[in-house]
């Protein structure tokens, strides 16, 4: 990396690191400990004067203690080692603003300002939240930081509401808070202007790791929710990392490592973003170092122990997990073990953590974790069922996508309902 030009006010941009995620019954803790050692080298060496993380701290709203352990480690850490780096930390979906908030004051102490939430004025109205750095007396950037701004944020709900006003609504708040925050920075002019934010902007790609945050996907915004004012717009919620609409200063930084098998070939990154002048000058990614390889392969069953003998994973410091779906599998025996026995002695480099059958009728699956083997159909999967029926009904594409989109939110709320009990 070359070292930081004279002048420059440096940014990294990450996000979603969903510290205490799992993969099935599979723990990452070693992929997130590796990521955050990473990332502190990487501020020390870019000289990076703010570093941004734009939601999804953790994968839960009540995450493991070693989860919470790797994240104040990592702080105190960098504190220690790179003073002058400011941390801005905002919620998304999968966090407790309450659990986010609770180090608030102390974490101030040594750097890290926490934005779980937006402060509320007299009348119950959201204010903006302007952080000027490195103070409010010498500014060189401003970060509007904008959390996950939750329905209840956003609207007052009324009963018998349709699809259409609920949508309407919803984006309509989004848009008043980052206009009303492009409005409030305007005493500081001549100084560049940072906005973060966790949500979904339309037309972005998304993955089997995440989930709706608004009801069916309403309260998806366009690029153009995004005021001109704002020289970059550091988001977070969706894993892959992209811009936005076409426009490079809109971006999503990702998440750091795969959290689902659909993600294994996504170039995982960071941004190293570069302010001077009132203008943004460099905008640039910073690849992440894969510890642990997330594969899928898919075999042949007449080929499936000469296949697994040759295959060789890309080199990481940590084996990679496989998942593994064997072709036109006719069942007459137990292809689990066979997967199994083929892959003994290389677990240095591999291990098969999921193994699918894809028989030919192409209807129902056996999947299985580990070696246990449990047969599952298309009733295992209720969106599946109900894409079925949808297709069966004669809807048209439009209306289909539609109504699964509403059909994931029902299922979403059901898990929120759950969690919350």
């Amino acid at each position: 990396m070359n070292p930081k030009p004279s002048g420059i006010f440096r940014v990294l941009h990450t996000a979603d690191w969903h510290l205490g995620k799992t993969l099935g019954n599979l723990d990452r803790t070693l992929e997130h400990q590796r990521f955050l050692q990473w990332l502190e080298a990487t501020v020390i060496e870019a000289e990076a004067d703010a570093l941004v993380i734009s939601g999804d701290v953790f994968d839960s709203a009540t995450p493991p203690q070693s989860a919470v352990q790797l994240y104040f480690q990592f702080l105190a850490s960098l504190h220690q080692k790179r003073k002058e780096c400011r941390v801005v930390v905002i919620s998304g979906n999968h966090d407790s603003p309450a659990q986010l908030d609770a180090p608030r004051d102390l974490l101030q102490l040594i750097g890290v300002q926490v934005q779980a939430t937006l402060p509320r004025r007299d009348d119950g109205s959201l204010a903006p939240a302007l952080l000027p750095l490195p103070s409010a007396e010498e500014p060189r950037l401003v970060i509007a930081a904008l959390p996950f701004l939750r329905e209840r944020d956003l609207r007052r709900g009324e009963l018998g509401q349709d699809a259409d006003t609920i949508r309407r609504e919803l984006q309509a708040g989004i848009v008043a808070c980052y206009r009303a925050a492009a409005e409030a920075a305007r005493r500081w002019e001549g100084v560049p202007l940072l906005a973060t934010g966790h949500l979904t902007a339309l037309g972005a790609a998304t993955s089997a790791s995440e989930r709706e945050i608004h009801v069916g996907g309403l309260g998806s915004v366009g690029a153009d929710a995004f005021p001109d004012a704002f020289h970059y717009v550091a988001l977070g919620h969706l894993h892959r990392p992209q811009a936005v609409g076409g426009r490079d200063h809109i971006r999503y930084a990702g998440s750091p490592i795969p959290l689902s098998f659909s993600e294994a070939q996504d170039a995982k990154e960071v941004r190293l973003l570069d302010f001077v002048g009132g203008r943004l000058v460099g905008n640039v990614p910073l690849p992440v170092p894969q510890t642990r390889h997330l594969i899928e392969l898919r075999v042949p069953e007449e080929s499936l122990a000469a296949a697994l003998r040759s295959f060789a994973p890309p080199p990481a410091e940590l084996p990679a997990w496989v998942e593994l779906t064997i072709l036109d599998a006719k069942g007459e025996k137990d292809l689990v073990q066979t997967a199994q026995l083929a892959a003994r002695g290389r677990e240095a480099e591999f291990e098969i953590v999921r193994v699918l059958l894809e028989r030919e009728s192409a209807q129902p699956l056996l999947e299985t974790g580990g070696t246990d083997a449990v047969e599952e159909s298309i009733l295992a999967s209720p969106k599946a069922v109900f894409a079925q029926r949808l297709k069966a009904g004669g809807f048209d594409e439009a209306t289909q996508t539609a109504l699964l989109t509403a059909f994931d939110e029902l299922c979403d709320r059901l898990r929120e309902l759950e969690r919350s009990a």
